[in-house]
């Protein structure tokens, strides 16, 4: 992190609490684009018989005890709902939120949370597929790798038959998307990425598991004509 974005957290943290004139507290957080995050209140906010949330993208010089959230539910949403001391928040578009939890009782006494939300562009991901899904011992099929994020890659690729000891083989510095490996393996085999990389980040759990079906062939022999 930069020392300006730092600098720029504390400033709009700092902001949070002189604006709201209620009880409040604030912290903050790193997500990815398209992570469900779930936000959950404290053992005091808990007990309040009222709690709401709401999402802010826009709170620049905007006294948050008042104003409602103004999130567009195009770059974040509640899946579930916006109430009770438990909610998740799925954020769609990088850039700096402002999660508002407020708890009110029959008092009436308004204690507030705020969360400063940093979104990150999404981790990459790497889609598998092998064509064809069957061959016969000898005959090669391709492994096309599909990803998402910014090229170029990186990624560990493991190969496993089932008899011997997993093999791993990491490829560096790929522009091709989808990016194929033709195979040649002597029995069924399983194919999956361990991690991929891009500029946004390293995603270690980031694919599916494929299986190529190799058939054997007949063995070689003599071939006997019958005569009757």
């Amino acid at each position: 992190m930069t020392a300006f974005k730092h600098i720029a957290r504390l400033l709009a943290v700092a902001l949070v609490l002189l604006l709201t004139g209620a009880s409040a507290s604030a912290q903050s957080l790193t997500v990815f684009a398209g992570q469900t995050f779930t936000f959950s209140v404290d053992v005091q906010f808990a007990q309040e018989e009222n709690i709401t949330y709401e999402i802010y993208d826009n709170f620049t010089g905007i006294n948050m005890a008042v104003v409602p959230g103004n999130c567009p539910v195009t770059s974040a949403f509640f899946p579930s709902g916006n109430t009770g001391s438990s909610v998740d928040i799925t954020f769609l578009v990088p850039g700096m939120y402002m999660v508002k939890v407020e708890a009110v009782n029959d008092c009436p006494t308004n204690n507030m949370k705020f969360w400063l939300v940093e979104v990150l562009p999404a981790l990459p991901t790497a889609s598998l597929e092998v064509n064809p899904m069957e061959v016969c011992r000898g005959d090669t099929a391709d492994l096309v790798i599909t990803f998402t994020g910014d090229l170029p890659w990186s990624f560990e690729l493991e190969i496993n038959d089932g008899v011997n000891p997993p093999v791993t083989t990491t490829y560096t510095g790929i522009s091709d998307n989808p990016y194929t490996i033709e195979i040649l393996p002597m029995r069924t085999t399983t194919y999956r990425v361990l991690w991929v990389t891009d500029a946004n980040g390293t995603n270690i759990d980031p694919s599916n598991s494929v299986t190529l079906t190799v058939k054997p062939r007949p063995d070689g022999g003599p071939i006997y004509q019958y005569d009757p």
